[in-house]
């Protein structure tokens, strides 16, 4: 061990890192100060949202319900509304406090699973985390929640090493307050069960009764926040009552890996979450295991992919954008700051290679793997990583650590043994790299198109009490879906859908289910500024046009509709649709999904004739309704 590490060396290093920490954080603060995201997030932003109750509540008026997790918005922004009339200041202070101390007990629980160095590793690499710097100064409970998870490991180790009963009942508050921060710490309450039972294993009824205490102290803090939103809606549902519609946005056919879309399924699953119980009410957790039964496969397959997207190097932001919100900071331009391709990499080395079995260690991989699964059941957004960071980073700082003394290790081993070694912590370093940097647009690009037409033959169908909706494109976010420039000969779109008839002679279909309700045929698309098109969708001969009157925009993409009242469908149950677009002047776009290959679109140049290569499905949907 390097003599700077030793005794209080080792503290003194770890207090500089952290200072350290503490004045990027407040310099990044500084360039940010003026950024609307800081000061007046916009209205539709979860910080919004925050910012007004945290006020409302520093005035003493209190919701009738709690829709978030309540700690962060009823009891820490309230504390400097109160205190500081603005509280930006304030709250920019304490949340670069906070992310420095993440730094410093990050490096303490790193040093006492390790050893120093890993423990200096660890909190270095937190220090330098461009995003968990980044979220600083915003109105956002993540930095919140890795304080949370970094003093929530530490505590859980300091209670095995003394097994004494004040540390386990500060573990289990603090584990109350990251769950009230945010709900997935959940999770982390089995495994610090398990730790005080094996650590007590020789004494069961001091097993049991340290986890009655502890179960007992982490659900108390929640249940004046559940009474409230019982009284509210005429059910226990915790200290937030948006856990169906969190679930709904990760979990219905329609939904995407990871961001936020909100397609027809979730609002029909919402609608139907939010009645009372006395009227019909069905749970989101009830839909989707209805939707298991229906299609296994699918569901696995989606939460595949997002297990794969939450390793994934790709930030996907929400609420703030770095490219946009962080233009303001040189500081987050510097390369010294580490992306989570770096940490991701690094940590994912260290669980492979340097986590050696022992409680307490075992304790860190469960929590790490406990925070990723519920992240996974939910849905993935940059921010929703933030609170792991220091877990990931005290593994990768573990793995640093193991690969500083390797070559030592090495020397000592004999030649077939020392050729084992090498080779087994150089495939861990390629699994490393190749998932976090690249197993999920390898996935995507190799895997899904093959997997959907197996298993999703026809598509997508969606039934609700009043409307089907029938596609073949995937979701617009996180997809293949892209826009195509439509040549300036023009394109001719043919696409063919498959239809849910049984569903669709509910609506008023004709006994052949030949002759099928009014439907809306919807096409996305994308002009240029003053761009001048035409456009038709066509149907058994009969023409309907695009135009400017046509057009719907969502949060995600433009829409041309058109109304067909008569809809034929053939022998197959398919009905075929065809759309041309002709660009007079400027450039015009259509959307189709590169990760959806049924065979059902062409594509043929208007004036030529010629088949254009291009494969992918056209977007097109078609709604019924009665």
């Amino acid at each position: 061990m390097p003599r700077w590490l030793a005794g209080r060396r080792f503290i003194h290093v770890l207090a500089a890192i952290a200072l350290a920490a503490l004045l990027i954080r407040l310099a990044v603060c500084w360039e940010l100060r003026h950024t609307p995201s800081v000061r007046t997030p916009a209205v539709a932003t979860d910080m919004a949202t925050y910012q007004r109750l945290g006020r409302e509540i520093a005035a003493g008026d209190w919701p009738d319900h709690f829709d978030y997790q309540p700690f962060y918005y009823s009891l820490f922004l309230p504390l400097f509304y109160r205190v500081f009339d603005d509280g930006a200041w304030a709250t920019m202070f304490a949340q670069a406090l906070l992310g420095a101390g993440a730094v410093w007990l990050t490096g303490l629980a790193a040093a006492r699973l390790y050893g120093r160095r890993a423990g200096i590793a660890a909190a270095a690499l937190l220090a330098l985390s461009r995003f968990h710097v980044f979220y600083t100064p915003f109105l956002l409970l993540e930095v919140l929640s890795s304080f949370w998870m970094s003093l929530l490991l530490l505590a859980a180790l300091q209670s095995w090493c003394r097994n004494r009963w004040p540390d386990w009942l500060l573990t289990a508050a603090i584990a109350a307050a990251a769950a009230l921060t945010r709900g997935n710490a959940l999770l982390m309450l089995p495994g610090i069960l398990a730790l005080a039972a094996w650590r007590n294993r020789r004494k069961p009824w001091r097993a049991v009764a340290i986890a009655a205490a502890t179960v007992a102290i982490f659900y108390a803090p929640q249940m004046p926040f559940a009474w409230k939103n019982r009284q509210y809606t005429g059910r226990w549902c915790g200290a937030s009552t948006a856990g169906d519609k969190v679930l709904a946005l990760g979990n219905t056919p329609e939904a995407p890996p990871g961001g936020l879309e909100y397609p027809l399924t979730y609002h029909d699953w919402c609608t139907q979450a939010e009645r009372r119980p006395e009227d019909g009410r069905v749970s989101v957790p009830t839909q989707i295991l209805r939707w298991f039964k229906r299609e296994p496969l699918q569901v696995i397959e989606l939460k595949f992919r997002a297990f794969l997207l939450f390793w994934h190097r790709q930030e996907i932001a929400n609420n703030i954008n770095i490219s946009l919100d962080g233009r303001a900071s040189r500081l987050l331009s510097w390369p010294v700051l580490l992306p989570f391709a770096v940490i991701g990499t690094l940590a994912v080395i260290g669980m492979l290679t340097a986590t050696r079995a022992s409680p307490p260690r075992l304790l860190l991989t469960y929590m790490i793997l406990a925070y990723c699964l519920g992240t996974v059941m939910f849905y993935i957004l940059a921010r929703f990583r933030i609170g792991a960071l220091p877990l990931l980073c005290v593994v990768a700082g573990a793995g640093i650590d193991h690969f500083l003394q390797l070559p030592t290790v090495l020397r000592r081993l004999a030649p077939d043994a020392r050729r084992q070694s090498i080779l087994g912590h150089g495939l861990a370093v390629v699994v490393a790299i190749f998932l976090v940097n690249a197993a999920f647009s390898t996935y995507q690009d190799s895997v899904e198109a093959a997997f959907m037409r197996r298993f999703r033959p026809a598509g997508v169908a969606v039934v609700t009490a009043d409307t089907v909706r029938v596609y073949d494109h995937g979701p617009l976010s996180i997809g293949g879906m892209a826009i195509y420039e439509v040549p300036a000969a023009g394109i001719r779109i043919e696409k063919r859908l498959l239809l849910p008839v049984s569903s669709l002679s509910a609506l008023g279909a004709d006994e052949q289910r030949q002759l099928l309700p009014t439907a809306t045929v919807r096409l996305p698309m994308q002009a240029s500024r003053g761009a001048v098109w035409s456009g038709s969708l066509e149907h058994q001969g009969q023409s309907y046009s695009f135009g400017p009157e046509t057009i719907r925009t969502d949060r995600f993409i433009t829409w041309l509709e058109a109304t067909i009242p008569e809809l034929h469908a053939d022998q197959d149950g398919g009905v075929t649709v065809t759309a041309t677009l002709i660009p007079r002047h400027g450039s015009i776009g259509f959307g189709a999904d590169r990760l959806r290959d049924y065979c059902r679109t062409s594509y043929q140049e208007l004036a030529t004739g010629k088949i254009l290569p291009i494969n992918a499905e056209a977007g097109i949907e078609i709604d019924f309704k009665p």
